[in-house]
């Protein structure tokens, strides 16, 4: 009995010192491991796109919504690490672009990594409260302020109400739409044969005579007008309601 005892025992001192032996060489690699290199990670490589992007594109930081898209990290040597981002190195809009970025260790580059960023654009902007006809003139109860995504849209929107009061649809658009530059054009003042005043100026000089409008117009416009004294078809640059300057 004594025997078997003193078998085990050795055979357990000898599994110990071996589980010891494992653990120290484990030890070893992981601080021989940790020692060889570090990771050019996602986590360490946003700060830098995101600073690149905000020091390059027109809007303020807080309207914008920067992702990185995950990636394998890169391993490089350790040592004092530093970045610099390549391409692109202008034109930056909303969108999926490739930022390609050089890591350099102790001012040697040692890595470059292509790293795909999605860049989105948020601001307050003015947008319908309610569905609007073609041609309906936009009052102020029609419309509202929210903060919406203006990454995709193909023409700059409207941030105050005022510059869109009194203006005009061009196409119906429902409700919680963002009023763009091309959704919006000024109202029609005049319709062909409206009675009008035709306004001759020269210098100093200022005559005014009846006539009619030959076709409508916004403000700005140049239509043609008929005299209604001589008959004579003029064409002149629409002033308001009811006055065409012509020359």
């Amino acid at each position: 009995m004594g025997r078997w005892l003193g078998i085990f025992g050795q055979a357990r001192v000898k599994l110990i010192l071996q589980g010891l032996c494992l653990l120290s060489l484990v030890s070893a690699a992981s601080a021989y491991g940790s020692n060889q290199g570090q990771a050019l990670s996602k986590e360490r490589m946003e700060p830098v796109i995101r600073q690149y992007i905000f020091d390059r594109v027109p809007w303020k930081p807080e309207n914008l919504e920067i992702r990185l898209v995950p990636f394998q990290p890169v391993i490089v040597p350790s040592g004092v690490l530093s970045f610099r981002v390549l391409k692109p190195a202008q034109g930056l809009t909303p969108g999926l672009h490739s930022f390609l970025v050089a890591a350099d260790v102790a001012g040697k580059e040692e890595a470059r990594v292509w790293v795909k960023t999605d860049i989105k654009v948020f601001d307050d902007v003015v947008i319908t409260a309610v569905p609007l006809a073609y041609h309906e003139m936009i009052d102020d109860k029609d419309v509202r302020v929210a903060r919406r995504d203006i990454s995709s849209l193909s023409s700059k929107p409207f941030t105050q109400v005022d510059d869109v009061v009194g203006r005009q649809i061009v196409r119906s658009i429902e409700a919680n739409e963002v009023l763009t530059q091309k959704l919006l054009e000024q109202p029609t003042l005049i319709k062909r044969g409206s009675s009008i005043t035709l306004v001759y100026e020269s210098g100093s000089l200022r005559v005014e005579t009846a006539g009619t409008a030959e076709e409508g117009g916004k403000a700005g416009d140049f239509i043609q007008v008929k005299n209604s004294s001589s008959g004579k078809v003029l064409r002149g640059v629409v002033l308001n309601a009811r006055s065409v300057r012509v020359n």
